[in-house]
């Protein structure tokens, strides 16, 4: 799978770009693009206030007509999300239970 780097693009203080592997494409009933990523180094807890540190995450193209599966264009904005209470996903997710975190972009490079 791709690999990329992930940015906030809204966080007054924003961490440095991480680096991200698509681990599996998710779908929920509004949309069939939905990526689950492992994110190194993981982010420190505090950055969206979670009880501990975040190492998955579930990424979605902000934009109609853009899609991570493959990736259209670099840099692609996107939402960078988390299910509520849950920490495994299946491939099939309520959109109900996805929690946008912040906005973003992932990027070839780090820079």
């Amino acid at each position: 799978m791709e690999n990329f780097y992930l940015a906030s693009t809204e966080l007054r203080e924003p961490y440095e770009p991480r680096r991200c592997r698509i681990v599996k494409r998710l779908r929920s009933e509004l949309r069939d693009d939905l990526a689950l990523v492992e994110v190194e180094p993981s982010l420190p807890s505090h950055v969206y206030n979670t009880n501990e540190d975040v190492r998955w995450l579930i990424l979605a193209s902000r934009h109609q007509g853009y899609s991570l599966f493959p990736i259209s264009e670099w840099p692609m904005a996107v939402y960078i999300c988390q299910l509520k209470g849950q920490k495994e996903p299946s491939d099939m997710i309520a959109s109900e239970n996805l929690l946008i975190l912040d906005w973003g972009e992932v990027r070839q490079n780090p820079k």
